[in-house]
């Protein structure tokens, strides 16, 4: 398994705009990735969401990402965005090229 966690620090006046985008990512995936095990949206406040998501493997979570790389940009207009992403070494090697700012978080035991 996969895991991506993005934390995002909402902009003044943004924070309707913001869930709006991570609700239609939300739908999107679900409608269109099987291989996504969850995908919750929380919030801290009035300016800090963040996002728990998990998918079978690198290549499920590699697929979201190109799936959902439209999206970005919109995300990035209306808060700031850092990621952790966690897993397999293996699994989580592909992703280091289209999330070159990230955190990576190499699993080495759990169950």
């Amino acid at each position: 398994m996969v895991s991506i966690h993005p934390h995002f620090t909402i902009k003044d006046g943004k924070m309707d705009q913001c869930i709006a985008l991570l609700e239609e990512i939300l739908v999107l995936t679900k409608a269109n990735e099987p291989d996504c095990l969850f995908f919750n949206i929380t919030t801290c406040g009035s300016n800090k969401a963040y996002v728990r998501e998990a998918y079978k493997d690198g290549a499920a979570a590699l697929f979201h990402l190109k799936n959902m790389g439209h999206m970005i940009p919109k995300l990035f207009e209306v808060s700031d965005i850092t990621v952790q992403v966690q897993g397999p070494a293996k699994e989580i090697e592909p992703l280091k090229e289209i999330l070159p700012d990230a955190d990576f978080y190499e699993a080495i035991s759990g169950f």
